[in-house]
């Protein structure tokens, strides 16, 4: 998962984006060109459908679990 491309939405994992909103994507639409739309679902329950421009204009991590603990992708382990 290090190499993991964060600008490809994955049904299924979780995101955080840099504010601290979790979100989930629940399904990618696609269309002719690939994928169009994303539906998201926020820890809360609500959901949201967002284009794939919005997509890959957010700025995501993906949380990971470690012996307990949350830890980002993003972080290195000292």
């Amino acid at each position: 998962m290090d190499n993991l491309d964060l600008q490809q939405p994955l049904p299924g994992y979780w995101y955080i984006n840099r504010t601290g909103k979790l979100m989930k994507v629940k399904m990618v639409m696609l269309g002719h060109e690939g994928i169009e739309l994303i539906l998201l679902e926020y820890v809360e329950g609500a959901t949201q459908t967002i284009s794939i421009e919005d997509w890959q204009c957010l700025d995501l991590v993906i949380p990971r679990h470690e012996q307990g603990d949350i830890l980002l992708e993003t972080d290195k382990a000292f």
